[in-house]
């Protein structure tokens, strides 16, 4: 299997800004459209393209992630599988989207692809879930906080750093 970066084949000519990439398999002939990147601390890229073979049931496409090796071979950093979810990131997709990038594209990750409603109140009501060391856990809130009193991005913050007091207090019982 060779991979490689190149221009998709549907897109006709085009500018720096509306010019489509896509990762291409020599082997199978297919290509994914690149729609995000991001660099890692290393100077290397990660690009995030659209993938529909990556995606699971009910699903129209996932994100499916490449970066290059040390020779500079491209991979699949996620296998044959899309990207997972990650409840710690409160985008719902990976990367930043690239300028020739269809904004429908983040809108379906965001709104519409199967729990992305599930992903969205979990952003938005803290609690009564909250994250611990466990993952998501639903529970009352500890003590002197309530919902209304925790913001978004401070509710986070407040349930992982009580959660792990708790587990630490817990421990030393």
């Amino acid at each position: 299997m060779s991979l490689s970066i190149g221009p998709c084949s549907s897109s006709e000519g085009g500018t720096a800004y509306t010019q489509k990439n896509c990762i291409i398999d020599s082997a199978s002939g297919t290509s994914e459209e690149i729609i995000s990147m991001t660099t890692k601390a290393d100077g290397s890229t990660i690009y995030y393209t659209k993938s529909t073979s990556a995606a699971g049931k009910g699903q129209a496409w996932a994100q499916k992630g490449y970066t290059r090796n040390s020779s500079g071979a491209l991979y699949s950093i996620s296998g044959t599988g899309a990207m997972p979810q990650q409840i710690n990131n409160p985008k719902p997709f990976w990367g930043t989207p690239v300028t020739s990038a269809d904004p429908q594209d983040f809108q379906y990750l965001t709104d519409s692809r199967p729990g992305a409603a599930s992903f969205k109140s979990y952003w938005a009501n803290i609690f009564p879930w909250w994250e611990n060391v466990f993952g998501v856990r639903q529970s009352s809130p500890p003590q002197g906080f309530s919902a209304e009193q925790m913001t978004q991005e401070n509710g986070l913050k407040w349930g992982a750093t009580l959660g792990l007091l708790y587990l630490y207090a817990k421990s030393r019982k």
